[in-house]
């Protein structure tokens, strides 16, 4: 069997994972799809998955098999709505009314001359049942809200709350706000808000809050806070100011709303699952909102294409899992390398793209080069290093992203064609 090698680690994991040809021949089956579908790899295998599964939207699925072949990178099956992609009954039992298991389904590139891809099927239906709890307690405290004088116990047990003065010293805090930051209300009451430890991704937003309370300014938004345990959650934060009939600032009062489980569904969605960094999905989002703005601020950034030097060879020799630790320990060195305001992701198999923000092109090579040095010296598992070849090239306002795409990509030719491990760029 092709799979000799690995059949036995695609078994062993938690998801579900098909190999299948462009003409949706079955070639692999692995044993979680055998338990959750009740279908042997002896019953479908060698067959076509249009047997089983007739019902299947198969134009489609056609579509996403071309789509991932040709441009050799990973799609969603349809990520954009609650399309099942087989019918999976859900085996656990929860309250929830959800008798079908939710899936998120990636199609990738598998042996491209034989038009094989496979189909990686994740079971996502405790966060989908987790945004749909989210949905009810957000409606739950609307209700609440507007109730607020009425039932001061439940608003109590139900709300985080704090009321400050306007120094910023905690005069009260709701239960379920004890309850939530792991504080004990006797401990909290006259100290500084500062108390709450905000994370250094807030930072911007919490200095941008503090103007805004000075100014005598309602502010709404969203923070990450770490607990009294220094667990990491992510609020939504309401400050309220109160006045004196003099229209003299005497109070703040914050409403806090749980959006920690939303974060998690963000991030699930914009993130690529082996290195961590940002998925291509999210990063064209982030191209097409700058060139849409075409802000003169935003719109001077370069583009960086790298992929890593003979990684086909890495794996050949070390196998695929060293392989997958190359791509995470590279992706991590070039995002550890960057400075805070760059965004990078992983664009394909072993590629990756970085946009550079607010730079020249002399800015941009020194850069790259400095990301070119350190992948270079940085040891994988104390047993191989790696190097990589990168193409850069300068957003011209107005123009289409993809002539700027096709100048880092020549240029990422160039530098592979005059020796690899080299930086080259464009204009």
């Amino acid at each position: 069997m092709e799979f000799k090698h690995c059949d036995i680690l695609l078994d062993s994991l938690d998801n579900g994972y098909i190999i299948l040809d462009d003409n949706f021949i079955v070639t692999y089956w692995n044993k979680w799809l055998c338990i959750n579908t009740q279908i042997s790899q002896e019953q479908i295998m060698g067959k076509s998955l249009k047997e089983f599964y007739p019902d299947l939207n198969y134009t489609v699925l056609q579509r996403k098999i071309k789509t991932a072949l040709s441009l050799k990178t990973p799609s969603f099956y349809d990520p954009n709505s609650n399309t099942k992609f087989i019918s999976i009954n859900r085996n656990k039992v929860t309250t929830s009314s959800l008798t079908l298991m939710q899936q998120q389904v990636i199609i990738s590139p598998y042996l491209i001359n034989e038009k094989k891809v496979i189909i990686s099927i994740y079971d996502i239906s405790e966060l989908h049942e987790t945004k749909l709890l989210i949905q009810q307690k957000n409606d739950k405290v609307t209700e609440l809200n507007e109730a607020l004088e009425a039932d001061k116990e439940i608003i109590n047990q139900n709300i985080m709350i704090m009321r400050t003065l306007a120094n910023g010293v905690i005069i009260d805090v709701s239960m379920l706000f004890c309850d939530f930051f792991e504080y004990e209300k006797q401990n909290i009451i006259g100290k500084s808000a500062s108390i709450l430890k905000i994370d250094e991704s807030s930072k911007c937003l919490y200095e941008e809050l503090q103007n805004i309370i000075i100014n005598k300014e309602p502010w709404s938004g969203e923070l990450e806070i770490k607990t009294s345990s220094d667990k990491s959650k992510w609020v939504e934060a309401r400050i309220s100011p109160i006045f004196d009939e003099e229209n003299n600032l005497i109070e703040f009062n914050t409403i806090y709303y749980d959006i920690t489980n939303k974060k998690l569904l963000e991030e699930l969605y914009i993130t690529d699952a082996l290195t961590k960094l940002y998925n291509r999905a999210y990063f064209d989002e982030i191209l097409s909102s700058i060139t849409k703005n075409q802000r003169k601020a935003d719109i001077n950034f370069a583009l960086i294409l790298t992929d890593i030097d003979h990684f086909k060879s890495i794996n050949d020799n070390y196998g695929h899992q060293v392989g997958d630790e190359a791509l995470k320990a590279v992706a991590q060195t070039l995002k550890k390398a960057l400075r805070e305001n760059d965004v990078i992701a992983r664009w394909g198999g072993e590629e990756f793209v970085v946009m550079l923000k607010n730079v020249t092109v002399k800015e941009a090579q020194m850069i790259a080069e400095k990301l070119r040095s350190v992948v270079e010296n940085e040891k994988i598992n104390d047993l191989l290093t790696c190097t990589c070849s990168f193409g850069i090239s300068m957003y011209i306002a107005s123009e289409k992203i993809d002539d700027t795409f096709k100048r880092a990509d020549d240029a990422l030719y160039e530098a592979k064609r005059s020796g690899r491990n080299k930086v080259m760029t464009k204009l």
